[in-house]
């Protein structure tokens, strides 16, 4: 039996981005990237200090000055307990406010935010403490110290560590370096062209998801909009109950996965009515191909290649193979 690898393109030039190109490694890749993570959301966060971040489940309103402040005391507090660069911090907290220090205060750090599925049992999450070689956890008070911001880290070392569940069963860690997560900020940025001042985006999905924090919130942080809690950990919010609550938003159509970055595929607004069944086309220097002895008809492994691609799992080179 014959196996064909079928490329899927987008003939119609949805979502095109000059900003991308082919390096010696075949990916289609950003030019002119921040170093890190920290140094984006910093600057961010100094340009837009007087605007609103990010509004709780309360209605309580929160500004870039004031988170940005929170979370660099929590990263004072994290150096006093002797994280250091590249060390792993497990995140741990509730959608919130709360959850944004922890997160942030781990990145301002100058550490790894390892971010658990948020199904994850209690004797999971001790199993993944130890499987990231964790040094904290963050799930009760948060540590206070003088504000800190660590130099910053390189476009190739690890910035977030996603724990996801595997086919077959068990736990898995998939590494983001910093190009990763701002290759998916950048593209979900100019997709959504969330660029425009006063953009909201509703968080529909747990915060310790990559759907969650690298496609909804860091992307909308990054561009100085606002993001609205709409669940807590471990809830997704039904459809038909964010339509109710916001009836003017538009309702976004993709796929992606932690190991893709969080995106993929993205389905333009005005395009769902054409295509009612599609999950979109690829975007952000993202190239997918079907791989299999149907793949001409549709039908095979999914493939992606793309600057948000994660490079490998954690302690699992059999999956990374």
């Amino acid at each position: 039996m014959s196996v064909a690898l079928v490329r899927v393109s987008c003939a119609a030039g949805w979502f095109r981005d000059e900003r991308v190109s082919r390096r010696l490694d075949g990916v289609l890749r950003y030019e002119d990237l921040e170093p890190c993570l920290a140094e984006l959301l910093d600057r961010s966060a100094l340009r837009h200090s007087a605007r609103v971040a990010a509004v709780d489940r309360s209605g309580n309103a929160l500004t870039y000055g004031q988170m940005w402040s929170a979370a660099a005391r929590v990263a004072g507090g994290l150096l006093d307990q002797g994280v250091g660069p590249a060390d792993r911090v497990v995140v741990h907290c509730p959608n919130g406010f709360r959850w944004l220090y922890a997160f942030l205060g781990v990145v301002l750090a100058g550490g790894v935010p390892v971010l658990p599925d948020p199904t994850c049992s209690d004797p999971e999450l001790e199993w993944i403490a130890e499987d990231s070689g964790a040094v904290l956890t963050l799930d009760g008070q948060l540590p206070d110290g003088v504000a800190f911001l660590d130099e910053g880290a390189a476009p190739d070392e690890l910035a977030v560590l996603y724990y996801v569940r595997k086919r077959g069963g068990g736990l898995h860690g998939v590494e983001l370096t910093n190009e990763n997560i701002l290759s998916t900020i950048e593209a979900v940025v100019h997709a959504m062209d969330l660029t425009a001042e006063g953009a909201r985006t509703v968080l529909t999905a747990p915060l310790s998801t990559a759907a969650g924090s690298a496609v909804q919130l860091l992307p909308t942080l990054a561009a100085g909009g606002t993001v609205v809690a709409a669940g807590a950990r471990g809830v997704r919010v039904p459809w038909r109950h964010l339509r109710a609550s916001f009836p003017a938003a538009r309702c976004v159509r993709g796929w992606g996965v932690a190991e893709t970055g969080g995106i993929g595929l993205l389905l333009p607004t005005d395009q769902r009515a054409a295509h009612p069944r599609s999950v979109g086309v690829p975007f952000g220097g993202m190239e997918v191909a079907l791989l299999g002895p149907a793949a001409d008809r549709g039908e095979g492994e999914l493939l992606c290649r793309g600057p948000s691609v994660a490079r490998r799992y954690w302690n699992d080179p059999e999956a990374t193979a």
